[in-house]
Parts: C-alpha cells; structure tokens; sequence
C-alpha cells in the first residue's frame, strides 16, 4: 500500500480530531439542553396547593405489578 502518512501519524491526528469533536459535541448539547431548559420554564405554571385543596390527579392505571399501588 502506498500511505500518504504513517500510521502513527495518521493515529494522532486522528485522536486529536476526534477530541476537538467530542468537546465541539459537549458544548452544543449543554447550550441546547439550556434552550430546552428556558423553553419549558416558559410554557410552565408556577403551581401551589394549601392543605385541604381538592386537586385531580392524573396516574396511569396501575392494573399491572409493576405499577405503584
């Protein structure tokens, strides 16, 4: 085979453009975890209930073992 560079060259460079993406990856994900993060604050209700209040709850049918009871 005719390699263009060796191949622990080509390894290196390889691991460092691998760690630059990795790093690029991590920070996206933590700004787009941030923008999900103030999207739901928006659309959500602060809500409170005092002792007494009468509230519906919604749980899902717990037919089955391994629901909560």
């Amino acid at each position: 085979m005719n390699l263009s560079k060796p191949v622990d060259e080509y390894l290196c460079d390889l691991k460092s453009r691998l760690e630059s993406a990795a790093c690029y990856a991590k920070e996206h994900a933590g700004n787009a975890q941030a923008d999900y993060v103030a999207y739901y604050y928006l659309c959500s209700k602060n809500k409170q209930f005092s002792e007494g209040d009468q509230v519906i709850v919604l749980a899902p049918d717990n037919s089955g073992k391994l629901y909560n009871r």
